[in-house]
């Protein structure tokens, strides 16, 4: 995770978004580009990172093992926080981990003993925070640039 401009404000407001929310958007693509959304949980720790897990089974699985970057959209009460990131399957001891934030944040959960359920940490790198949803959008960036969003926009350009 890189804080190119992150403010202590902004931080602590997606903090509170990660920590106050039950569930966020994923978003995967395969290795040829099909992109597919789902909702999901998620535990995050105080670098904005968020774990999760699904089955072997899922598309999302797939296409997180042959094309880990992702999206997310987390919504809570007051703000929407979009992430972006790098997924990675974890194994052993840091599965453990992220099963104790699941049981610590949601209670026991048949995913959490279910033979089938992989464990994915996924490294922030660009994250924003959505203040105001009137037209034009008023946001303040956490992770990455002010002045552009990861794929080249420039915010002079996305407000037309």
């Amino acid at each position: 995770m890189t804080e190119e401009s992150s403010s202590p404000s902004s931080k602590t407001k997606a903090r509170q978004v990660l920590t106050e929310a039950q569930t966020c958007t994923l978003a995967t693509a395969s290795q040829d580009g099909v992109p597919e959304a789902a909702t999901i949980r998620f535990v995050s720790d105080q670098n904005l990172d968020l774990y999760i897990t699904t089955e072997s089974m899922y598309r999302k699985y797939e296409n997180m093992t042959v094309n880990p970057r992702v999206a997310l959209v987390v919504d809570e009460a007051q703000y929407n926080l979009q992430l972006e990131g790098v997924a990675t399957e974890v194994h052993g001891e840091a599965a453990e981990q992220i099963k104790s934030k699941y049981r610590d944040k949601y209670g026991p959960s048949q995913y959490l003993r279910n033979n089938d359920s992989v464990f994915f940490e996924i490294i922030i790198d660009w994250a924003r925070l959505l203040v105001d949803g009137q037209f034009p959008p008023e946001f303040e960036m956490v992770i990455g640039s002010s002045d552009a969003d990861p794929h080249g926009i420039t915010v002079d350009q996305a407000k037309g």
